[in-house]
């Protein structure tokens, strides 16, 4: 097998895509998180103290230049409160993001939540059971139960970031 070959072989004469192209739907979140924050992809850059343009193709996945460093990406993400790239960037490791605010609370506020949260956890369940019998979730069950779980979900994170950080 001559060099040629062989190197044809290894995929070496193939170029890698670009982590653009790759990781499109990343970097299209985090264009569209940055061109809704007040005075768009300039005005970040603007804050940022880098080039409007060279910014705004960096986060372009249609545009040939590289992609911005990932300190300025995380500065992005901080400064827009860029929530559809954290969740684009979950996604690239098969996690969800749950789109609630967790609350400080005190220890006998995590105790009051922790007594609500087994009372949470008994209605969805209860629900969630019924609904579940014939195998299915219909449209007004899943209309009934969503919401419990959301508060199930956010009343044990709640519950959890209390206990970690108030040594309850």
């Amino acid at each position: 097998m001559s060099g040629s070959e062989n190197a044809k072989s290894w995929g070496t004469s193939v170029m890698k895509p670009s982590i653009k192209s790759t990781h499109r739907a990343l970097f299209l979140a985090l264009q569209a998180d940055t061109k809704e924050f007040p005075g768009g992809i300039s005005g970040v850059a603007k804050l940022l103290g880098v080039n409007g343009n060279t910014l705004s193709n960096g986060l372009n996945p249609d545009h040939p230049t590289a992609p911005p460093p990932f300190s300025t990406i995380v500065e992005i993400i901080t400064l827009t409160q860029a929530r559809r790239t954290v969740f684009s960037l979950a996604q690239l490791v098969n996690q969800v993001p749950m789109d609630f605010e967790i609350e400080d609370r005190s220890p006998n506020e995590a105790i009051a939540l922790f007594l609500s949260l087994v009372s949470s956890a008994s209605n969805a369940l209860g629900v969630g059971s019924e609904a579940a019998k014939d195998g299915r979730f219909d449209h007004c069950e899943r209309k009934q139960i969503e919401p419990l779980l959301l508060a199930l979900m956010k009343s044990t994170s709640e519950l959890l970031h209390a206990i970690r950080g108030a040594g309850v």
